[in-house]
């Protein structure tokens, strides 16, 4: 029979992990279990004079223990001790649970290629195992996908717990990213881009209120972010288990490949943006409608951005590169963000162009599935109540977009309930009026 290992034994933790007969981590307070229980942690200090015996290791006192739990997305209340305890099981069990889900089906939303497969199914769980930032962005997308198909009584919990792992998570990756070297960069690379599914989910889980708009800034921004780490780690990434080369060498898909229907909607784009901003040769920034609202002239700037979104096209049609459409604010860069975050006209026509993107690729791809019709519905709204006379220069290229969205028609039937309803109301009251009233409403 194999004997038992030994280890060494301690006094010095909290008085709750004693009661509880589990071992304290013994660096608080709070410690680790306290602060999931959501105790008050006190330890016995040991008397000032007193010697470590050898066994008991120096206690450090954490400082600032409550910055693990950052308020970058708004957490639910509680903690995690108490979302597993709602959940029904303690915390391996739900942690459990979602490694399986992201090794079975999680991974899958964000493998453009057949060789993304092995690295996200296998390499990068077990990297996770060595930064727990990572680890918790694995359980945090997982249990956000968990809380799109379990009831509505389960889906809170889920979501809870994906904020708090989140959290977690994103305190720890902004300690590492000063410190990347050629082990943890496509960890940190690889927790900027699921970070981004995860700020897409989040919001609508919550409300149904989220703006778009501001939404699609968020997304550009961690986009932007993402594209800097790897810009900036490039020479590791190339080097690591991540298959960046391999789908670096794919890239170059003829734009011959782009439907005929979207060509033309690309080519009325270049117009545009040539007859709006081509006579100014420098950026400029000028105020115009109704003398509040600043609009940008960048005729450069516009056109490689257009140019970013034909090649994002072109990809997404050739299909050896699925959901490349996804990193198009990459391509147009942090002064295009800028713009889309400060509302500018043109740049929205260009982002509305791209929901058309966004929603044609592939269905697996469920974080950015429920994004592309709203954004594109409040991109329409927007320009028509806070730019009227853009809004019809712009007409026939809004309503292509919103028709290939699907909402032209939806609009129209709207409309024409509406105005049904309307006639029905106008006839219900002449009939209510008095014989000869109505007459002199029909007649007269």
């Amino acid at each position: 029979m194999q004997k038992r290992r030994s280890h060494k034994k301690s006094r010095n933790g909290c008085q709750n992990c004693k009661k509880w007969h589990t071992k304290c981590d013994e660096q608080g307070p709070p410690c680790n279990n306290c602060i999931l229980r959501k105790a008050t942690c006190v330890y016995n200090r040991p008397r000032a004079g007193a010697s470590n015996d050898g066994n008991s290791p120096a206690m450090h006192p954490r400082s600032g223990a409550l910055a693990r739990y950052p308020a970058s997305i708004e957490r639910p209340r509680g903690d995690l001790g108490a979302i597993c305890a709602a959940y029904g099981g303690p915390t391996r069990l739900l942690e459990l649970e979602l490694m399986n889900q992201w090794s079975t089906h999680t991974y899958k939303s964000f493998c453009g290629m057949q060789e993304d497969v092995d690295y996200l199914q296998t390499i990068l769980p077990r990297s996770a195992l060595n930064y727990d930032f990572m680890l918790n962005c694995l359980f945090a997308i997982a249990s956000l996908q968990i809380a799109r198909t379990t009831g509505e009584a389960n889906s809170r919990k889920y979501v809870n717990a994906a904020l708090e792992y989140y959290n977690r998570g994103s305190t720890s990756f902004r300690s590492h990213l000063g410190n990347m070297n050629a082990d943890n960069c496509h960890v940190l690379y690889m927790f900027s881009a699921v970070a981004i599914a995860v700020h897409l989910t989040i919001p609508q889980q919550f409300s149904q209120s989220t703006s778009m708009l501001d939404l699609a800034s968020v997304a550009f921004d961690l986009v932007n972010g993402s594209t800097s780490i790897g810009m900036l780690g490039m020479p590791w990434l190339l080097n690591s288990p991540f298959p960046l080369r391999i789908m670096l060498s794919r890239i170059g898909a003829s734009k011959d490949l782009i439907e005929p229907d979207i060509k033309a909607a690309l080519d009325r784009l270049h117009s545009l943006n040539s007859q709006q901003h081509a006579g100014t040769p420098k950026p400029i920034e000028s105020f115009e409608e109704e003398g509040t609202i600043r609009i940008v002239h960048d005729y450069e700037l516009y056109q490689i951005v257009i140019q970013g979104l034909e090649m994002s096209y072109a990809e997404e049609a050739a299909g050896v590169l699925e959901g490349f459409g996804a990193g198009f604010p990459g391509f147009a860069g942090k002064k295009f963000a800028s713009l889309v975050g400060r509302r500018d006209p043109f740049a929205l026509l260009i982002v509305l162009h791209w929901t058309i993107l966004l929603n044609s690729i592939h269905v697996r791809f469920w974080w950015l599935q429920s994004i592309a019709a709203p954004l594109g519905q409040e991109i329409s709204d927007f320009l028509r109540t806070s730019h009227p006379s853009l809004a019809i220069e712009w007409a026939d290229a809004i309503s292509w977009a919103l028709n290939r969205l699907g909402l032209l028609k939806s609009r129209s039937r709207e409309l024409s309930y509406n105005s049904e309803s309307a006639e029905l109301e106008q006839t219900e009251r002449a009939l209510s009026q008095p014989i000869m009233q109505s007459s002199r409403i029909c007649f007269g």
